[in-house]
């Protein structure tokens, strides 16, 4: 009683002044705590930015490299027609960059890591193609090397024999079975030249033949990867957030393989023309002149 008595003592306007302090202080506290609430959302948000700019990034460096290591598999196959260059010599780019490719499919979508699995399959189904056709071309090509070392061989030795009877000529030498002796060396070495180079002249034509078409399947296995490679830009460009109208790439790449398979065919069409149009013969051979 004595407490409630005391209480009724308090002025009015105290409690004014506590009742205004309290909302006073409720409405800082709710102030406060929306904005906490703020602060939380805007630290959120930057956290998810920053978030997503570092898997942009991490993205372009992954796409990046695995375009380098693409495009040098596209350079694999246009090495393929060269018969100089040597069969582990051929992929040995693709291969040393290839291992980035496998970095996509860690961090790729779905339609991404589909699409690169896709071209990177046919990728090596091309090389197999592509090597189980160029081993017989190559053994030609060194069948062709070899009869064309002998022939030079055969040449020297003929030339030799020629050089002799030069001598003999010179010296005035009368010594008839020195010359027969001589001559029958030069006409055996000469008949050797003239059976290689018929040898020779019949395996080059149809070799030559094989090689251009061969190098047609080249282009042709290329022209397929480039169509396959239409799917594989788009799903990467559309995780980077980079627009391309897919149509449009796909008929700019349509429009640049023609172009290239025009130029091909009229390529073709002139060492067709050149080929047909050389003789085939192994050449002159010098005769020999008896004294």
């Amino acid at each position: 009683m004595e407490l409630w008595a005391l209480i009724e003592k308090i002025p009015a306007s105290f409690w004014g002044v506590v009742v205004g302090a309290f909302f006073s202080l409720g409405g800082v506290a709710l102030t406060n705590r929306a904005t906490d609430r703020r602060q939380r959302k805007q630290l959120a948000h930057d956290r998810e930015v920053k978030d997503r700019d570092r898997e942009l990034s991490l993205r372009k460096d992954v796409y990046l490299a695995a375009a380098e290591a693409i495009s040098a598999g596209f350079m694999s196959v246009s090495r393929f027609p060269n018969l100089d260059v040597p069969h582990e010599k051929i992929t040995e780019a693709y291969l040393e960059k290839s291992p980035a490719i496998s970095k996509v499919h860690v961090i790729a979508r779905e339609e991404t890591a589909r699409a690169v699995a896709i071209f990177t399959s046919e990728l090596a189904a091309v090389y197999m193609r592509l090597f189980a056709k160029r081993i017989p071309l190559l053994v030609q090509k060194q069948h062709l090397a070899s009869l064309t070392e002998q022939i030079a061989t055969f040449g020297k030795e003929r030339d030799r024999m020629l050089n002799l009877m030069k001598q003999h000529n010179l010296e005035g030498s009368v010594d008839q079975r020195r010359w027969d002796v001589i001559e029958r060396h030069f006409t055996f070495e000469q008949q050797r030249i003239t059976e290689t180079a018929r040898q020779h002249d019949q395996l080059a034509a149809p070799f030559y033949a094989a090689q251009l078409r061969y190098t047609q399947d080249c282009i042709a296995e290329m022209a397929q990867l480039t169509r396959l490679l239409v799917p594989t830009v788009v799903a990467v460009r559309r995780e980077l957030d980079l627009p391309i109208d897919e149509a449009a790439y796909a008929q700019l790449l349509e429009d640049g393989l023609r172009k290239q398979e025009a130029t091909m065919r009229e390529f073709l069409e002139n060492v067709y023309r050149y080929t047909a149009a050389q003789p085939v013969a192994p050449g002159d051979a010098p005769q020999a002149a008896r004294p």
